[in-house]
């Protein structure tokens, strides 16, 4: 697990230094919003589904809801190996981006469709006084987009790793109705495939919140987002998107309503 996170950060140094003579970087100012939902049916198996929105500003001004960035939807099906660890596979998701805006020329940028298909496994580990959560997801997408002005889809395939850290700030566990937590997570993506040139790290991501159980099973989160991203194949252009984000989660739906019955303690 060491080497795995060294060699992460080797490549995502290395990236940083190539680009940093003729780096060009374009600000904006993001809102994203996620809703989840899970339902279990034992112990083992349950499904899923989330949608996501996002709006930005352009050329770095006016508000962060003035014009669209992405909408999705991503079914899933989840397996519970244990109460500290899970895999989900998201069958075929699918996105649609109107992209950035960080100079007049993007304003002819095509908006485009995706597919893809996701694996992800993620586990967590609890100190034994509950107050520290910490979980660890590794995520492989299988990704087909869009080209403008074809009907062809380029194929690409990404790899992201994330570790995030929640504190339990009015009690000793996560799962309690009515705990509230705070939490902080960083998220590296590299991209894999014969049609990534210069772009092989994708974009780092990082979030700091707050969060609030409340009808058992179901949670509000209000963070502050910050993502440093690749743009296109120039390999020395990258948006730098600040802002915003509310996520809503229900993380079993018979859940909600019924103390002590989420039979599945454990959530992304």
């Amino acid at each position: 697990m060491k080497l795995l996170f060294r060699t992460l950060s080797f490549v995502f140094l290395t990236q940083c230094i190539y680009a940093q003579d003729a780096k060009i970087v374009y600000p904006h100012q993001v809102f994203w919003h996620k809703t989840e939902i899970n339902e279990f049916f034992n112990e083992n198996w349950g499904v899923g589904a989330d949608f996501v929105y996002r709006s930005k500003n352009e050329l770095n001004s006016g508000s962060m809801f003035d014009s669209h960035l992405r909408t999705s939807i991503r079914p899933w099906i989840n397996y519970q190996f244990s109460k500290n660890a899970r895999l989900s596979i998201s069958p075929l998701g699918y996105m649609y981006t109107n992209e950035y805006i960080g100079k007049e020329e993007d304003y002819s940028r095509e908006p485009y469709h995706e597919l893809r298909t996701t694996f992800q496994f993620f586990h967590h580990h609890k100190h034994e006084n509950g107050k520290w959560m910490h979980t660890w997801r590794y995520r492989y997408e299988l990704r087909w987009q869009e080209q403008a002005n074809s009907d062809d889809y380029r194929f690409l395939t990404r790899f992201r790793l994330r570790y995030r850290l929640r504190y339990m700030i009015n009690s000793n566990d996560f799962y309690e109705n009515n705990t509230l937590y705070a939490a902080v997570s960083n998220e590296i993506g590299l991209n894999i495939g014969k049609n990534v040139t210069y772009n092989t790290f994708n974009q780092n991501r990082l979030y700091v919140g707050i969060g609030y159980r409340f009808l058992n099973a179901a949670r509000l989160e209000v963070r502050y987002v910050d993502r440093f991203r690749t743009r296109g194949s120039t390999g020395i252009e990258f948006d730098h998107g600040k802002g915003l984000m509310i996520g809503f989660y229900i993380d079993q739906l018979s859940g909600l309503w019924k103390p002590h019955e989420q039979g599945v303690r454990y959530a992304d």
